[in-house]
């Protein structure tokens, strides 16, 4: 009888959340209470998943200081259609990020790039320009987002005047985002 691996991989939204964590960041090292801080889930349902995803090797576990790290096997059977998949699949609704970026103020400008379009070679995946942003439920918004994905947001947050500084300075961090892979969830500057 085969190892029922499938029903481990995708036995809950929590556990895809943990799969998509270690996928999108297979060189990392992660601690338990990392994992759950970036997922939003309780350590000791993160701690269930990890137990599992390691029984069939999904994940390797040193333990290196004292501290018990884990890290994705790329050995794994499945380890290469997995990553396909996850690069395959949206990591977030662009029609729910856009109606949060715009419940937390003024956006003028709102850019995905890097996780959300499946390109490593960018600086950063949410590029968000507007005005009279509340902080509080910007944060909240990127944190939840992050959870979402299974990752750390990489994002820029700008005012419009800062924006268009930059912008007229031929800015290399806004000129790497406009013209490397990306998406415009918000364009109100024509840009």
């Amino acid at each position: 009888m085969a190892e029922p691996t499938l029903d481990v991989l995708f036995d809950s939204p929590v556990r895809v959340r943990v799969l998509k964590l270690f996928l999108y960041g297979p060189e990392k090292n992660f601690e338990c209470k990392a994992i759950s801080k970036i997922l939003g889930v309780k350590i000791s349902v993160i701690n269930k998943h990890l137990k599992n995803l390691t029984g069939i090797k999904f994940l390797i576990q040193k333990n290196i200081g004292g501290k018990k790290l884990l890290r994705v096997n790329k050995n794994f059977g499945f380890y290469v259609e997995l990553k396909e998949l996850i690069v395959k699949t949206s990591p977030a609704s662009k029609e729910k990020i856009i109606k949060q970026l715009n419940d937390s103020g003024k956006i003028k400008l709102a850019l995905i790039s890097g996780v959300f379009v499946n390109s490593d070679v960018s600086k950063a995946d949410l590029l968000v320009v507007g005005d009279n942003i509340k902080l509080k439920k910007f944060d909240k918004f990127i944190n939840n987002l992050g959870a979402e994905v299974g990752k750390e947001i990489d994002y820029a947050l700008m005012t419009t005047k800062e924006f268009n500084y930059r912008y007229d300075m031929y800015d290399r961090f806004v000129r790497d985002l406009l013209d490397f892979k990306h998406e415009k969830l918000i364009n109100k500057l024509k840009i």
